[in-house]
């Protein structure tokens, strides 16, 4: 239903296909605005526009993603995350535009397929699913299917590029052998905690780091919002029920029960193909058997041409209205239960029907069913109050842009004040992501203008306007000076640390044995044939990563790289020896070939992008991507 809204005020675009390597995502979120004198656009590639809106739907998309998997924060900065969104659209749009000018086309009869594959439930396609999964993503069917026939054209492409990768069989051989080589290698781990001396820090190296690092130590900006708000619930309580509506709803309900009883019926039938006389006679003598006592399944079973049924004593089973050709049907509803009608023509032949059993849904009485009715007819009443509602709201505040107060008197609904909120956490109404994005959008923050209207929930709008804004502000020294302490100590004993070990590499090269090395606070392990993917056998994956990137040296001197772990240690890793495999499967062979094949069309299809992106124009709106802090 909020949909309809949208269409009716906005008209919104609700999804872009960003590809790099033909991967769709589907975008959502908020509508930004830009003053007169600026660009209204994100992007122009060559002859076709970017819209803000667009923009910032994909922002709203790609940040929630990012917050999903990094436990609700934010890995990089606002301004990355913008930058790095307007060039993936960017890329998407010149892809787009390069596959139609190349003749990539999808037909109608592919993409009808491709739809069907999207949304069949056990084997059979939903439509009610297709329909509203549309609509959720704020779109019509006409603008999806535009963009699914894009994003195919698209994987076209990218399936012509992987097409034309290749790789010879030598350098198959030479990476599968690379790959399953394994390793000798010694491992010298230094304990932080024993070489650690580390002084306390002084007042000016403090704040010296407090002072370079300052970012780190930031209360994030936050805003305070005045909102109003539409609900379902409150609409309810002003529903009236009509009587007389209910007792309509009623009678409809016991004629539908009605219309789905089910008779089950056994049937004999003589075929008129042949000789419509002797199947008379035949069918008719067959009556009189059954007048004299003869057992009606046993006749069935002798003489009915029915090949379905005559071997089960002419069972037809359960049989509903509808699903019978008229003059049986007609026949079977007239008769009582263990009756046998009269000789009954079809286009099929001659019948004899006998009425086996009777059932049907029991009708429900009034007094139980009116309040499923009357939750029926509120629910429609509050859904059409809703809509209306939500219209006049979401027009109402866009005409009046810098106050809620005609809202509020217009459509007498309560103006509420927010609690502070930041860009990723706030409470009651502010949970919402879409609610702080629109917060923090342009349109609220900077313009000071009323909000579109949000949806919350299909049941549940708000219209939300800045109250107040406090700028991010740096946290006082003293109250981070016992952690920049722990971070300076940490860093000077990760500093003596190093020390220490770059002292005994130098020892390595020079011929000391490794042997030798073991001492207080030096652990010594020696790893024999160690393969690329053999993690449990070192304490760090840092060291496994380090041991295969090093390479013998050729003056016959150990090789010995510096590694940082993760604890806080320091290992020495030393190259003992490089094993080379006698024979690879060709199993493992056909993995490389195949894992090459897709690296380099990965590489193939940039190279094209980048010449793509050469001969276009392009003109970015950085007013829009480098928002302030």
């Amino acid at each position: 239903m909020l949909q309809a809204i949208n269409d009716r005020i906005k008209g919104w675009l609700g999804i872009v296909i960003v590809v790099l390597i033909g991967l769709p995502f589907a975008l959502w979120g908020i509508q930004s605005y830009f003053d007169d004198a600026g660009p209204r656009y994100a992007a122009k590639v060559n002859d076709s526009e970017i819209s803000a809106s667009e923009f910032e739907r994909s922002v709203s998309m790609q940040r929630q993603s990012m917050m999903q998997q990094n436990g609700g924060k934010l890995p990089i900065e606002e301004n990355v995350l913008r930058e790095r969104t307007l060039s993936q659209m960017i890329n998407q749009r010149l892809l787009e535009g390069v596959t139609y000018e190349n003749g990539y086309r999808i037909s109608d009869a592919v993409l009808s397929q491709r739809i069907k594959q999207l949304f069949t439930v056990d084997g059979e396609f939903d439509r009610q699913r297709f329909e509203a999964t549309v609509a959720s993503i704020g779109m019509n069917i006409p603008m999806y299917e535009n963009a699914l026939r894009n994003e195919l054209r698209l994987q076209q492409l990218q399936s012509g590029i992987a097409n034309s990768a290749f790789v010879t069989r030598q350098e198959v051989s030479d990476l599968a052998k690379l790959s399953e080589q394994t390793r000798d290698i010694s491992v010298l781990t230094f304990n932080v905690d024993h070489f650690s001396t580390a002084a306390k820090a002084t007042d000016e190296e403090i704040k010296q780091y407090y002072q370079a690092n300052l970012s780190q130590f930031m209360v994030p900006e936050k805003i305070k919002v005045d909102y109003v708000e539409i609900t379902s619930d409150t609409l309810s309580e002003n529903v009236e029920i009509d009587e007389d509506q209910i007792k309509k709803m009623y009678d409809d309900y016991v004629k539908s029960v009605v219309g789905r009883e089910e008779r089950q019926a056994s049937h004999i039938l003589i075929q008129t193909s042949e000789n419509k006389a002797a199947a008379q006679i035949k069918i008719e003598s067959l009556k009189k058997e059954l007048e004299l006592g003869a057992d009606f399944a046993e006749l069935a079973k002798q003489h009915s041409e029915d090949p379905g049924s005559a071997a089960n004593g002419g069972d037809l089973d359960w049989v509903a209205l509808g699903e019978m050709v008229k003059p049986f049907e007609k026949a079977l509803f007239a008769l009582e239960k263990g009756a046998v009608s009269d000789v009954v023509e079809t286009q099929f032949g001659y019948h004899l029907i006998k009425l086996v059993d009777v059932r049907s849904e029991p009708v429900v009485p009034f007094g139980v069913k009116r309040y499923e009715f009357e939750d029926e007819i509120k629910a429609d009443s509050v859904a059409s109050m809703f809509y209306d509602l939500s219209e006049r709201l979401a027009s109402i505040a866009y005409e009046n842009p810098d106050s809620l107060d005609i809202v509020v008197e217009e459509l007498g609904l309560k103006l509420n004040s927010s609690d502070y909120f930041t860009r990723f956490q706030g409470q009651d109404i502010a949970e919402n992501e879409k609610v702080r994005n629109v917060a923090f959008s342009p349109l609220v923050m900077e313009e000071g203008s009323n909000s579109d209207i949000i949806e919350i929930s299909p049941t549940h709008v708000v219209v939300i306007r800045m109250n107040e804004h406090v700028p991010a502000t740096a946290i006082p020294l003293a109250d981070v000076r016992s952690k920049i302490e722990n971070i300076l100590k940490v860093q000077a004993g990760h500093k003596q640390t190093m020390a220490a070990a770059m002292d005994v590499k130098a020892k390595i090269e020079a011929g000391t044995s490794v042997a030798e090395l073991e001492s207080e606070g030096v652990a010594v392990d020696v790893i024999k044939s160690i393969g690329r993917r053999d993690n449990t056998k070192v304490s760090d994956p840092s060291i496994l990563q380090n041991a295969f990137d090093m390479v013998l040296t050729q003056d016959k001197k150990p090789s010995v790289e510096a590694v940082d772990l993760m604890s806080g240690d320091v290992a020495l890793v030393v190259l003992d020896k490089v094993n080379l495999p006698d024979d690879i499967p060709q199993g493992q062979q056909d993995l490389v070939k195949s894992e090459v094949l897709r690296e380099n069309a990965i590489r193939d299809f940039s190279s094209a992008l980048l010449i793509i992106k050469e001969d276009a124009e392009i003109d970015r709106n950085m007013k829009l991507v480098n928002i302030s802090d």
